[in-house]
């Protein structure tokens, strides 16, 4: 029974170090995201399909947020993505200027 208690609180202890350690790395080394992309990100219709030419819907929505591709990249979205991706670029641009 000593040896499964002892056995037991060395795991926790392990569990609980090795956790505040990576909470605290997570927050030290936190990389910010890009609003934009984050935005454009939110209208895309997530197929991660690659039809776009990029490797999933995210490396895309940060090419249409640095201007790499054209508002209209996404295939599956069709027209209706277009617009929506359009409108938050525009509506990304007008809070840009109130600020």
């Amino acid at each position: 029974m000593k040896t499964f208690v002892i056995s037991i609180l060395t795991v926790g202890g392990f569990g609980a170090l090795f956790g505040a350690l990576l909470g605290y790395f997570a927050e030290k080394y936190k990389v910010e995201e890009n609003p934009l992309a984050k935005a454009i990100y939110d209208v895309l219709p997530h197929g991660e399909c690659g039809a776009c030419g990029f490797p999933g819907c995210h490396p895309c929505a940060e090419a249409i947020a640095e201007g790499r591709a054209p508002v209209d990249a996404c295939v599956v979205g069709g027209a209706a993505t277009a617009a929506k991706v359009k409108k938050v670029i525009e509506e990304f641009k007008k809070e840009k200027v109130k600020s």
